[in-house]
């Protein structure tokens, strides 16, 4: 049915397309509005007779994180072995969405008092995606040289590293490590106490399908 020669009883109603508002045969016809909004977003509808009504949306944040942790962990495999670092207690993802990832490493390298050749000792860590190293989430948390014939030592550092990524519900996340260096006496361990922390926090920022501005 045509609305254009359709009236109220104040005014003619406008029949251009774009206009929300139908003249029917009826009476004047308002469509109803749906508002629907993606994960981690919550809509407020305004009160029965609210005037003006105000819709009002808000972010529903989501993060998890492994909290104060007080440990030594060794790392005792061979150089540039990935292990999973146990004492970081496993995160569990749970939301679908881009994710801000945060971690940071207390390194210890420790070496003995040289003989005739040079030795090192260092931390890398990284982040592991369902049991998986991510690509592009390894840091430097401490390294160590000597030269022959100097005096031994031990260093330490924290390193920390900062990325989005792409999660699904469910996924998990974990520290991973190893240790550079080949020296018999020279270890490699990562710390967390009062000194100086090691975790792991993540912070939901975008619903699936969100990119890069």
């Amino acid at each position: 049915m045509s609305t254009a020669g359709l009236t109220t009883g104040f005014a003619p109603v406008d029949p251009a397309p774009c206009n929300a508002l139908h003249a029917t045969a009826a009476g004047l016809l308002v469509p109803e509005t749906l508002i629907q909004v993606d994960p981690g977003l919550t809509v407020t509808p305004p009160a029965d007779g609210d005037c003006p009504q105000i819709w009002r949306i808000g972010v529903d944040s989501a993060w998890v994180d492994t909290g104060t942790l007080s440990f030594g962990h060794n790392l005792t495999g061979a150089s540039r072995a990935w292990e999973v670092v146990t004492e970081v207690p496993k995160l569990t993802i749970p939301r679908a969405g881009t994710w801000e990832v945060n971690f940071q490493v207390r390194g210890v390298a420790v070496l003995p008092a040289p003989g005739a050749a040079n030795i090192d000792s260092g931390v890398i860590a990284g982040i592991y995606k369902n049991g998986t190293l991510v690509p592009g989430t390894e840091v430097l948390a401490v390294y160590y040289t000597q030269s022959a014939g100097d005096q031994g030592g031990q260093m330490q550092a924290t390193g920390s590293r900062q990325f989005m990524h792409s999660f699904n519900a469910g996924d998990t996340v974990q520290l991973g490590a190893y240790r550079l260096g080949t020296a018999a006496g020279a270890t490699a361990s990562i710390a967390s106490n009062g000194d100086g922390r090691t975790s792991i926090t993540a912070h939901w920022v975008a619903p699936q399908g969100d990119g890069a501005s």
